[in-house]
């Protein structure tokens, strides 16, 4: 019997939401598979983006494969191209080489695939699927509030006294800038286009996009201009889960050593005003970024997870201090259902 590729419908939620789970070794109450959680990540309107955004492979009615997109694309002159990183990825046991077919159908459709990270067993799985390592990401965290931290922290151990201690510290770090830069709330609306090719710095985002992630049912969402004496020199969002902020994206118009500077300290600074947020993370990729997060006063540990790029048609080139952000995949708004920090 031939398998079925196509796009996942509202109709699919059950039969998904049971694959996944079974497929992940899930419980039923895993927050990425909540109806409200699956119909905004794969059905809900996106301005920015009017195609599918999930697609699965079915054999006689039974899934054997899925894949939610997360979608991304840059201007190269008049050519538009078009990529995802996938999120929910998942094949069934019993159904060898679903994973792949379905791959292969996405590398038809799409110029480009991402993948960022990933499990151990994901991590060696994609090179055999023609995915190459394009870059490393670090990952940054602050204490916002190192005592609400260590009373909801998952680790109770008899290190949980000196981390609280080496938090406190961390937190007393002071968020250093030049003090000529500021921010103040924006609406997507206002923010400047930060150009929307395969020159910008980071991955460009619409207002649309916006306006979709404020909606997430796990997140919400801040979004702040960044400002010097000369006026809007960029902007940054800031979603919250559970106990965590989070820097899901920095989009900068000149993405220079002082401007990484102070969007960290102010998105920092911001952060600190959230009451229920109790450390702050953001992830990067190139060596002006990390330093710059770092003296912000961020804890910077140097190449965490892989990058991953599926780029069979060659359209994609990126400038090589390019950043891979949080925005990028699902981590922006991803709950895993407890308060695990990372300080």
């Amino acid at each position: 019997m031939s398998s079925l590729f196509r796009p996942s419908t509202p109709h699919d939620l059950e039969r998904v939401q049971l694959f996944l789970q079974r497929a992940f070794g899930s419980p039923s109450g895993a927050a990425f598979i909540q109806p409200a959680m699956m119909q905004w990540k794969y059905w809900d309107h996106r301005g920015d983006w009017q195609e599918p955004r999930s697609y699965l492979l079915e054999r006689g009615g039974v899934v054997t494969a899925f894949a939610g997109l997360w979608p991304m694309s840059f201007r190269n002159g008049s050519e538009t191209i078009r990529g995802i990183h996938m999120i929910d990825w998942a094949s069934a046991a019993d159904a060898p080489g679903a994973g792949l077919v379905l791959v292969q159908k996405l590398s038809g459709i799409f110029d480009f695939i991402l993948a960022i990270g990933g499990s151990a067993m994901t991590r060696k799985a994609l090179p055999a699927f023609g995915f190459v390592e394009y870059a490393q990401q670090w990952h940054a965290a602050v204490p916002l509030r190192p005592l609400r931290q260590m009373l909801t922290h998952q680790s109770r151990n008899w290190k949980l006294v000196a981390r609280l201690v080496r938090n406190t510290l961390y937190m007393t770090k002071p968020a250093k800038h030049d003090p000529g830069w500021h921010s103040a709330p924006i609406e997507p609306d206002q923010i400047l286009p930060i150009l929307y090719s395969t020159d910008a710095h980071a991955s460009p985002r619409s207002p649309e996009f916006f306006y979709f992630l404020s909606k997430c049912p796990a997140a919400s969402l801040v979004l702040h201009g960044i400002y010097d004496p000369g006026g809007l020199r960029g902007h940054f969002a800031l979603t919250l889960v559970r106990g965590q902020a989070r820097i899901a994206g920095v989009w900068l118009h000149n993405p220079d050593g002082p401007a990484w500077q102070a969007a960290y300290a102010l998105a920092r600074i911001t952060a600190q005003q959230m009451k229920p947020a109790c450390e702050l993370v953001v992830t990067g990729t190139g060596d002006v970024s990390g330093a710059s997060a770092a003296v912000a006063g961020f804890r910077v540990r140097q190449k965490t997870a892989p990058v991953y790029l599926l780029n069979k048609k060659g359209k994609l080139n990126l400038p090589s201090d390019f950043q891979f952000q949080l925005c990028d995949d699902d981590e922006a708004f991803l709950d895993t259902g407890s308060e695990v920090y990372s300080t």
